[in-house]
């Protein structure tokens, strides 16, 4: 097999993955936006400030979740802080 051959079929199975991953982040971010509306508010401020390293998806559906119910971006960051 030619090297170009091989190269191919690398860049192939690469954007596969990545293809893959990116309908799999977009899967979770629908299901968290059907999940915040659900939740308190509270609730909703606890999970941006424990989920904002390690579920940036997940703290930022919650996010626009608070920005729907009237908080400002401010008035979260205080409240996480």
């Amino acid at each position: 097999m030619s090297f170009w051959k091989k190269a191919g079929d690398l860049a192939l199975k690469a954007g596969s993955a990545a293809l893959s991953e990116a309908k799999a982040a977009g899967e979770r971010t629908k299901q968290y936006k059907e999940e915040m509306p659900l939740k308190g508010d509270d609730e909703l401020f606890r999970i941006v400030q424990r989920e904002r390293t390690s579920s940036m998806l997940k703290a930022g559906a919650a996010m626009q979740e608070l920005k729907s119910r009237g908080y400002s971006p401010e008035e979260i960051k205080e409240r996480i802080s």
